[in-house]
């Protein structure tokens, strides 16, 4: 500690804003994070009830009465659901993929990136790089590649085929994701209810207790 307290003094101050800023950058992505992971486990979980609803009726009305029917039911209907769910995203990634081919065969550029800040999709975002100059001046304990604007949003004729294969990949391949994602969630919803359904279960059970109840109803019986 007593080390440490010293080398807090000799900090330049761009050493003390470089750390600030540093420190802010990872409390916004840890934000950011956090509420990515909150906003996927509660569409997972929306998404994991859907398998109640799919095999509610066999098992209240006794269609299915064993464990390894009800699980291989239940799959059937997941899966036949999220064919249902993905096959659109599946399209729209197709179709990035068959704009991408088209480019990229009547330009004869098989090396074009969609996502580009020259000639793709990048050239609609604010893009920052390394400068290659350093912070501060020799005497900074801290010091890195000062960061500096690459590209501000703009249009660019060439860039046509990313601003739809861009587009495509990402929105069709989060739509895909999500319904990945949605598939284990049933799944796993799935075998738990399989488990709790049919299970059988000696918790709390007492034999002795058990035949005093079933003696006395048969007293009652008899006495009718």
């Amino acid at each position: 500690m007593n080390m440490f307290i010293p080398t807090l003094v000799t900090l330049s101050d761009n050493d003390k804003r470089l750390i600030f800023s540093i420190l802010l950058i990872v409390i916004v992505l840890l934000v950011l994070i956090g509420f990515l992971g909150y906003l996927l486990f509660r569409i997972m979980k929306w998404q994991s009830k859907k398998m109640d609803t799919l095999i509610h009726d066999v098992v209240v009305n006794k269609v299915i009465t064993d464990r390894k029917h009800l699980v291989k039911y239940g799959r059937s209907k997941n899966w036949a659901l999220f064919f249902k769910q993905a096959y659109i995203p599946l399209l729209i990634v197709i179709v990035g993929v068959v704009v991408l081919i088209i480019h990229n065969a009547v330009n004869d550029y098989w090396n074009y990136n969609p996502f580009s800040t020259v000639d793709g999709f990048g050239t609609l975002f604010w893009t920052w790089k390394a400068s290659g100059e350093f912070t501060g001046t020799q005497y900074d304990i801290i010091r890195f590649q000062i960061i500096v604007l690459d590209n501000t949003p703009h249009l660019v004729k060439e860039a046509w085929a990313g601003y739809v294969v861009g587009p495509c990949f990402i929105v069709g391949g989060t739509w895909y994701l999500i319904s990945v994602m949605s598939l284990l969630a049933r799944t796993f919803l799935l075998y738990k209810r399989s488990r709790e359904v049919y299970e059988k279960s000696l918790a709390g059970y007492n034999q002795s207790e058990a035949s005093k109840t079933d003696t006395a109803v048969q007293q009652e019986s008899s006495a009718e």
